[in-house]
């Protein structure tokens, strides 16, 4: 099982777009945080993961060490294998937190926009001021070590302009594994829209740009729509989970489906149990089969396969329900998939060694 570990509310930046609303400092006690790897060790398996999420968990970093501590405890003890993972925005990143972690073999993904002009429109310190050089800095430190360890970037409707520079500020600053997602709760009014379709365009023509070097790299919002065109659509394991074998624990212990759900941890309507009682699996079952429920307008979609429509926590983001679908959403998937058959078209054509080597090998991994 993986549970994360949802370690406090604070955070040190003011990202505008924020999912998990107000900043406020309720850090998770230790009791909160044992029952958790407990749950996961209860679970079936020899193979679990416990991982960091926030507000910003480096915050936390006694607590964190506390839960490292007591995980290496538990490992040795029960004979399970314990992973470890954490989200930050590397603003705390500095040589001795880094050297920790990854002397304990925790996976860090970081959280940066890409060029300074998109990181600067949404990720500023409380004050406003900028996070760019130091988060930049943490961030190649990182990359120079392990290039493999994911960047989360949000295009927002402040950033999106910057979209391309972004991407290939990140693959200049070391990263090759990037992780490119929309903001669907951001005001995408017409013009902006208008924008998206601008910067994607760039985006795709910076992506076939850097196979054409020999750059080896991922990026998710593109490849995926491409293995969905070479697999007939997103097969189950590669759609979220949502509560089976990953669940979220807020600081108050409550259970959610997702670390996307916790927020300010006031949805009474997804929480799905508590950590020392365990998941509600009437709950967590009834959440399911509302998010897996398909709606009549989708039915006779040609993209349906290939949408993303089945993800609860942008659906509860944008319409309020985890199986109601958004028009924007399905806009969205449209201009995705569309560049994405652009792009992949264009290299096959070119039989481009690094595209045809990474998508047509005789089996393909969705990342």
């Amino acid at each position: 099982m993986r549970v994360s570990l949802f370690l406090n509310h604070a955070c040190n930046l003011r990202c505008k777009y924020c999912y998990n609303g107000r900043k406020f400092s309720r850090p998770m006690p230790w009791d909160v945080a044992r029952a958790g790897i407990e749950l996961a060790l209860a679970q079936p398996g020899e193979s679990h993961r416990v991982s960091f999420f926030g507000g910003e968990p480096l915050l936390e970093m006694d607590l964190v060490r506390k839960v490292m501590d007591y995980c290496g405890e538990r490992s040795a003890s029960t004979g399970k294998r314990i992973h470890h993972l954490v989200v930050t925005n590397a603003v705390l990143l500095d040589e001795p937190r880094l050297d920790y972690l990854l002397e304990r073999g925790v996976y860090v993904a970081l959280s940066v926009d890409g060029c300074r002009q998109a990181h600067e429109a949404t990720r500023s310190f409380p004050d406003g001021s900028s996070s760019y050089d130091l988060v930049s800095t943490n961030a190649r430190r990182l990359w120079e070590i392990h290039p493999e360890y994911k960047v989360i970037a949000v295009m927002d409707p402040l950033n999106v302009d910057w979209l391309g520079d972004s991407f290939q500020a990140l693959l200049d600053l070391g990263a090759r594994n990037l992780s490119m997602n929309v903001n669907y709760e951001g005001q995408w009014d017409e013009p902006r829209r208008e924008r998206f379709k601008q910067a994607i365009r760039d985006l795709g023509n910076r992506y076939m740009a850097a196979y054409r070097r020999g750059t080896a790299f991922t990026l998710n919002l593109l490849d995926s729509k491409i293995v969905t065109h070479l697999k007939g659509g997103y097969a189950c394991g590669d759609r979220c989970d949502f509560g089976c074998e990953e669940v979220a624990v807020s600081p108050r212990g409550r259970l959610y489906p997702c670390d996307r759900l916790v927020g300010m941890d006031d949805k009474d309507d997804v929480v799905i149990g508590d950590v020392f009682q365990g998941i509600d699996t009437r709950k967590r079952d009834a959440l399911i089969a509302r998010k897996n429920k398909l709606l009549e307008d989708c039915a006779d979609c040609a993209l349906l396969r290939r949408c993303m429509h089945w993800c609860g926590c942008v659906n509860h983001a944008m319409t309020g329900s985890v199986g109601g679908v958004s028009g924007l959403l399905c806009w969205f998937e449209q201009c995705i998939i569309e560049e994405a058959d652009r792009v992949a078209t264009i290299l096959f054509e070119e039989k481009n060694p690094s595209f045809i080597r990474r998508f047509y090998a005789p089996r393909v991994v969705l990342h």
